[in-house]
Parts: C-alpha cells; sequence; structure tokens
C-alpha cells in the first residue's frame, strides 16, 4: 500500500513539474510576443526553475529543454530590454516630448 502510494505521489510531482516546464515556455514566449513588462520573464524564470528542481522527487525528463528554453528566455528578456532602453533613452526622451507637444497642441 505504502508503495503505491508512493508511486501515485511521484506521479503527482512529475504532472507538477511538467506544468511548471510548460508554464515556463509559455510565458518566457508570451513575454516576447507583448513587450509590456518583465514580470512575464521572472515568472517563466521561476517555473522553469521549480520544474528542473531534482527534490521532491522524480526529477523531469521528458521536457526538460523546455525548462531550459524557458529560463535562458526569459534571462534574454529581463536583460535585453533594460539594455535597448538604456541605449535609446535619448529617443524615448524626443518621443515622450513630442508626444507632450501633441497633447498641448501646439
Amino acid at each position: 500500500m505504502k508503495e503505491l502510494n508512493q508511486n501515485n505521489n511521484a506521479a503527482i510531482v512529475l504532472g507538477q513539474k511538467y506544468a511548471f516546464a510548460t508554464v515556463a515556455l509559455v510565458l518566457a514566449i508570451g513575454s516576447f510576443v507583448s513587450l509590456l513588462g518583465m514580470e512575464k520573464s521572472i515568472l517563466a524564470i521561476i517555473f522553469a526553475w521549480l520544474a528542473l528542481r531534482s527534490e521532491p522527487a522524480p526529477p523531469l525528463a521528458d521536457r526538460r529543454r523546455w525548462g531550459k528554453v524557458a529560463i535562458a528566455l526569459g534571462i534574454l528578456h529581463v536583460v535585453l530590454m533594460p539594455t535597448l532602453i538604456l541605449l535609446n533613452l535619448d529617443k524615448i526622451r524626443t518621443l515622450l516630448q513630442l508626444l507632450i507637444t501633441l497633447q498641448e497642441g501646439k
């Protein structure tokens, strides 16, 4: 009976890890599509890390690559967005000034 319970728990944990890997990949891809914020990338990194952990057993085997890709895309987005903003700060400032001018009707 105890062995059956352990097998059932292992299946549940493995199912959670599949879910974490899938959610991490979807969030990582979605962060590039909408570009609304880095919170999705950070969540993708967290969920992928949860999926790739070896504890609790059993470790993720089938979709391990999904978790790794999600971590890579999440980190790329977290690094890329602030870099692009900093490199284009003068253009963003000019755009904001133009929008303010349009709003004032001048």
